[in-house]
């Protein structure tokens, strides 16, 4: 799924009030500006693996891992469909 479309979507769920993209290797910046409450990652993390857990912890907001197990991508569908001819 394109990034954009991606953007829209998680855009478009009640519970979110922000979307945002960044070039960076980690959001440690810009969650430093913007300071959300909670920072949402996917389950391919635990809360310690987090790498900016610290930055969130250090201004009083909390780290929630949440979603389904990581086991299933586009990439690996194409793939999939790709090796059946």
């Amino acid at each position: 799924v394109p990034e954009l479309e991606r953007v829209e979507i998680i855009a478009a769920l009640a519970c979110v009030d922000w979307v945002v993209l960044f070039d960076e290797p980690t959001a440690e910046a810009l969650l430093d500006l913007l300071r959300p409450e909670v920072h949402a990652k996917g389950t391919d993390y635990t809360r310690e693996t987090v790498p900016e857990r610290a930055v969130v912890e250090r201004y009083g907001g909390r780290v929630a891992i949440c979603g389904d197990a990581k086991n299933n991508s586009s990439t690996s569908y194409v793939e999939r469909l790709s090796k059946r001819g």
